[in-house]
């Protein structure tokens, strides 16, 4: 009994790391990239999947520059 209960927790488990996995990846690595490739693309064409995760990775690379830039500009004492 205890082997069925657990392969059925496993089985959850493992869907629902799944439907979160591909949400988080959704979210960070496809929806800023579509949205900046798309602006770019001619109307009534998809852009490029591989060109979409690249203009997305370095959104997030920008974002966390600048927030480290905001970040030193706006501390109340300089670093050594």
């Amino acid at each position: 009994m205890e082997e069925v209960v657990g392969g059925v927790f496993r089985v959850l488990g493992r869907f629902i790391v799944e439907v979160i996995f591909t949400a988080v990846f959704e979210v960070m690595f496809q929806f800023p990239g579509n949205i900046i490739c798309k602006a770019f693309t001619k109307e009534g064409k998809e852009p490029n999947g591989f060109l979409v995760v690249i203009c997305s990775i370095l959104f997030w690379v920008l974002v966390v520059a600048l927030g480290y830039f905001a970040y030193l500009a706006l501390s109340s004492e300089p670093n050594a």
